[in-house]
């Protein structure tokens, strides 16, 4: 039968092979197969990645739609679930069925959901990526043969029913392979545009010393070793870390993922300029094949690698600090509990938690809402430098939270679709199968990417232990919004709910006590950086839900 129609397909797949189906299909999709005589709904998502499906159930209604806006116009009454909201700004998404209003829950990815009158939900996670089997990996020749398979299977796929593709292009190990591959897919003689972002030009050039600020001066030396390579480069002037934050909750209905969004609203606007119908993303690289293996951190000392352990702890130059604070704090601090884990950082660094500085909510609000007992139940630890071992890793892959419903905004607004090969879920199994040795060898880390990147890139490029910061000009762009934020964080303090919510004198602070140039600490930076924008967004979507002018 004919390809294009993806819904029939889907349909005789399930008559001929009932709920095995969905492990023969590789791709990214939701379905809904409806029974109207039964008033029964099958629900379905794709495993890692997959538009979102959203569902509510009461005794007057039973719906499924890609979009909450269409179950409010269904009759279902729009009210703020205030406890994912919480979790949200605890950065706390463990929680992959709730929504952000009460009532519409969602279908977890690798699951489905049997809704129908009468009878309560039925749920079934039919997909579980931890349980994908360890390969032993001996022939290293042959691991990067199969991955670059792999990772060309992924490109053709996600180019596959597109007539003008782009791709994104970073300073980076995987999303110039993504390029390169998806050129290699193109007719002879055809370019393939690609996007680059990078900081204003009042930029102070500032930062970290583990990261680079500008990538663009890397993607131009990239792009001129592949002149079929049409590059593409926008500074997202005039767009702050707001940038149509009220569009995206109605194309959305979630604010999770908006703070910091304009740079693909950048990306997004320039592709649409020249008529591409998808952008290649490279999202799931640093999970994938591009994974700097940090669990080698642990695993040597449990294993007794010692010259490898040694040689990690000592190679990569954006450490610091002596071999035994290194140990410390990249060994032995992934083997405590959680509970004294946070005790051992603050001992050796003598600085607060990263995410508490993140995070916006106020400590009396944290306990009397119930989201800090819900993160301690969770087992999250966004602060942990690594994961113990492979099998850690893939258990908290995915709780960072689900990005499909920002960008299937996104890609309402832009109508250009959103793909990535790194994601192909063959290509993530098999990089998931690895082990540590392939990601970290001999104090190398992204020893995988790295092997394949040879000859492809500037040798400069390939060996730079450099990441590149999404956000490096945060400086310039809050600090123009600065006297604007700090007016709507008076009138947030004055709001009964918000005020109490939010830990408005802090937030405050971190605009007031302004630095003269780009703060490189993240410690000092993230308050004013990550903090008073999200809570921000999350006022301002609070007010949107309940329909209130803002406050």
């Amino acid at each position: 039968m004919s390809p294009a129609d993806l819904a029939r397909l889907y349909g005789m797949a399930m008559e001929q092979w009932g709920e095995d189906a969905e492990r023969r299909i590789i791709g990214e999709y939701c379905t809904v197969i409806a029974e109207p005589a039964s008033a029964k709904l099958r629900l379905a998502r794709s495993p890692l990645r997959a538009p979102p499906l959203y569902y509510c159930q009461d005794d007057r209604l039973i719906a499924a739609a890609s979009v909450p806006r269409a179950l409010f116009a269904a009759g279902i009454d729009r009210r703020l679930n205030e406890t994912r909201i919480a979790d949200w700004l605890m950065r706390n998404l463990s929680d992959a069925e709730a929504s952000p209003f009460e009532d519409i829950l969602q279908v977890p990815t690798g699951s489905i959901v049997e809704l129908a009158y009468g009878q309560p939900r039925r749920l079934r996670k039919w997909y579980d990526h931890r349980e994908i089997p360890f390969l032993e990996a001996t022939d290293d020749a042959a691991v990067i043969a199969r991955v670059e398979e792999l990772l060309d299977e992924g490109v053709r796929a996600c180019l596959a029913g597109f007539r003008r593709p782009g791709s994104t292009l970073s300073a980076g190990l995987d999303s110039p392979q993504v390029a390169l591959r998806a050129l290699a897919a193109l007719p002879d003689g055809e370019r393939l545009p690609t996007f680059t972002f990078h900081p204003e030009a009042d930029f102070d050039g500032l930062a970290p010393r583990w990261q680079m600020g500008d990538e663009r001066p890397t993607v131009e030396a990239f792009a001129a070793m592949h002149p079929r390579l049409d590059a593409h480069f926008t500074d997202n002037a005039g767009r702050e870390h707001d940038y149509k934050c009220r569009e995206l909750f109605h194309l959305t209905g979630d604010p999770a993922g908006i703070n910091g969004t304009y740079v693909l609203h950048g990306l997004l606007s320039e592709a649409a300029k020249v008529n591409c119908d998808v952008l290649l993303l490279a999202d799931w690289g640093n999970v994938t094949f591009s994974d700097r293996g940090e669990t080698g951190f642990v695993e040597y000392l449990l294993t007794g690698q010692w010259r490898q352990l040694w040689l990690a702890l000592r190679r990569p130059p954006i450490h610091h600090g002596s071999i035994l604070r290194r140990f410390a704090s990249r060994t032995l601090a992934a083997l405590l509990p959680v509970g004294l884990r946070v005790p051992l950082r603050r001992l050796l660094t003598g600085k607060a938690s990263l995410s508490d500085v993140a995070r916006p909510l106020s400590r009396e609000y944290r306990q009397t809402s119930g989201a800090e007992g819900r993160l301690k139940r969770s087992g999250l630890d966004a602060d942990r430098h690594q994961p113990r071992n492979r099998r850690e890793f893939r258990a908290l892959l995915l709780d960072g939270g689900d990005a499909a419903p920002l960008h299937q905004g996104l890609e309402q607004m832009y109508g250009v679709a959103l793909r990535d090969p790194t994601a192909y879920r063959p290509f993530v199994e098999y990089c998931l199968s690895l082990p540590t040795r392939m990601f970290m060898r001999d104090g190398e880390m992204r020893w995988l990417a790295k092997q394949m990147a040879r000859g492809l890139m500037p040798e400069q490029q390939r060996s730079n232990a450099l990441n590149g910061w999404w956000d490096a000009d945060w400086h310039l762009r809050i600090g123009r919004r600065r006297a604007e934020w700090l007016a709507e964080l008076d009138r947030i303090e004055k709001d009964e709910r918000l005020g109490q919510m939010l830990d408005v004198p802090r937030l405050r602070a971190a605009l007031e006590d302004w630095p003269s140039q780009t703060e490189t600490d993240p410690h000092k930076a993230f308050a004013v950086q990550l903090a008073v924008p999200t809570a921000l967004i999350a006022a301002r979507f609070v007010n949107y839900v309940e329909g209130r002018n803002e406050p």
